[in-house]
């Protein structure tokens, strides 16, 4: 069983977000490159916050996130604010500082629900992470024979961890299971259908009433009870699963939807502005701050009634 490293102190994340932030504006002049090294060199835990976030960034590179962070960066306030949004998430979002640690228990009982917020980052005993998107509900059953997890809404995305006695790690949907072999995958339930979207290793899916078949790595597919469909090319990783939300040249309209599952009452957009085109790459983390970046490039105002009643109209 692999043990989960600490979470990392308050004052290396503050300290780290001042780095990134610095970082953003461009290369450092000597000086301070100099004062970075030594930063880095001066604690084990600051070296281990600087590598979390550069493993993160790569993760994002074919998101493009540079474009991403600076469109969100126009006007000094705001832009910190992200900078340290997307630290935090980072930081919560590895083997440093998971939202969830929990000791390994026979049976069943162990349930995890995210409702309107951020994805949220699981560690389970056997080192295996998971991370629960917005609106989701897994049950975890761990027993001497076996590693099950029960997706009963949304999706998850499975980094399956090695387990000592070797037992099998599945996801068990209403539509049957998702034997892993060693992987990296995304799960969702719909109605009637579950999707499966596989990065790393291999899986065995088997729906309740057909024959098993096996999806390898850098395929996609769904299936119901009664059928599995045909395999297709999956592209990149979903930019949930690292808290972020991508777009790309996406409705205003069609942004505000998606931006509204992570944050709890009522955000809309009004139809005069839904029209509007929007690219980058957000964090998920501060739904506020990406709306007040919103103002600094696009012609939008946020009229907030109260934190749970949003409106983003023409400015």
């Amino acid at each position: 069983m692999s043990t989960p490293q600490p979470a990392f102190k308050p004052r290396t994340t503050r300290e780290a977000a001042h780095w990134l932030t610095l970082w953003m504006d461009g290369d450092l002049p000597p000086e301070q490159a100099q004062a970075f090294a030594r930063w880095r060199a001066a604690d084990p835990d600051n070296e281990r916050a600087w590598l979390h976030i550069e493993s993160l960034r790569g993760r994002l590179a074919g998101l493009e996130p540079t474009a991403g962070y600076r469109s969100l960066s126009h006007g000094g306030g705001s832009r910190r604010r992200v900078v340290k949004a997307l630290l935090l998430l980072a930081l919560a979002g590895g083997t440093g500082g998971l939202a969830y640690r929990e000791p390994w228990r026979s049976g069943a009982g162990l349930a995890y629900h995210n409702g309107a917020s951020a994805p949220r980052h699981i560690t389970l005993a056997d080192g295996s992470q998971l991370t629960l998107d917005a609106d989701s509900t897994v049950e975890v059953d761990f027993t001497p024979t076996q590693r099950t997890l029960h997706l009963r809404s949304g999706r998850l995305l499975i980094s399956t961890g090695h387990d000592d006695a070797q037992r099998p790690f599945s996801v068990k949907t209403a539509q049957g299971s998702v034997l892993a072999l060693g992987t990296r995958f995304v799960v969702q339930v719909q109605p009637e259908r579950t999707d499966v979207q596989l990065f790393e290793g291999a899986l065995k899916l088997s729906p309740l009433h057909t024959t098993p078949q096996r999806l390898s790595a850098g395929e996609r597919t769904r299936f119901t009870a009664m059928r599995i469909d045909d395999s297709t090319r999956v592209g990149r990783e979903p930019s949930w699963g690292v808290g972020a939300l991508e777009a790309d040249d996406m409705r205003l309209g069609h942004f505000i939807a998606e931006l509204s599952r992570y944050r709890p009452g009522l955000l809309r957009c009004a139809s005069e502005v839904a029209d509007l085109r929007i690219s980058g790459v957000y964090p998920l983390a501060d739904s506020d701050a990406v709306l007040d970046a919103l103002t600094q490039s696009l012609p939008v105002s946020i009229n907030r009634r109260s934190r749970y009643w949003v409106t983003v109209s023409a400015r």
